[in-house]
């Protein structure tokens, strides 16, 4: 009996070494496919987040759009006015040029056109800043839009690298 019981005691011991092994073994599997879990469901959260920025920055870009056609045919109208002052200046001054020919034979009347002509020349003026201070609020506008254009690009690269992650993880974890 004593070979029986030391058999028995032998196996019982190698039995409780197995399942040492397998438990151990289990509780590793268990914690990689919680590890594996999260990360899961943080890339899921993130994706959300990115599609909810994207939708929200595709709206943005609608704004951003409509308001620079708005600014553009503001522009247009602007250029238009700007020709239309130009015109007008080089007809005034045409004007003064003839009047200022006739001053020298008349007198008193040329000072006051001259005084008139100096009036629309800064007149003609200040609608040229005015002009080439809308024309910078424009670049600026068109600047923007080009950064939102590449923001916009950066974060569909990112989607595509976070949807490729998840792909290559749910290959993982079929395999």
């Amino acid at each position: 009996m004593s070979t029986a019981d030391t058999r028995i005691s032998e196996i019982t011991t190698e039995l409780q070494s197995i399942l040492e092994a397998r438990l151990t073994e289990l509780g590793t599997a268990m914690k990689s496919a919680e590890s594996v879990t999260r990360q899961i469901v943080s890339s899921e959260m993130e994706i959300t987040r990115y599609k909810q920025l994207q939708d929200s920055l595709g709206g943005e870009m609608g704004d951003l759009k409509r308001e620079l056609g708005a600014l553009r045919a503001r522009a247009d109208e602007v250029r238009s006015q700007h020709g239309g002052l130009l015109s007008e200046r080089e007809k005034l001054r045409a004007e003064v040029a003839k009047l200022e020919a006739e001053s020298r034979e008349g007198g008193g009347e040329s000072e006051r056109l001259r005084a008139r002509a100096r009036s629309l020349e800064d007149e003609a003026e200040t609608l040229k800043k005015e002009t080439d201070r809308d024309r910078a609020k424009i670049k600026t506008l068109e600047e923007n839009v080009q950064k939102m254009r590449k923001l916009k690009e950066e974060l569909m690269q990112s989607i595509s690298g976070l949807s490729a992650q998840m792909a290559s993880l749910n290959l993982g974890s079929k395999e």
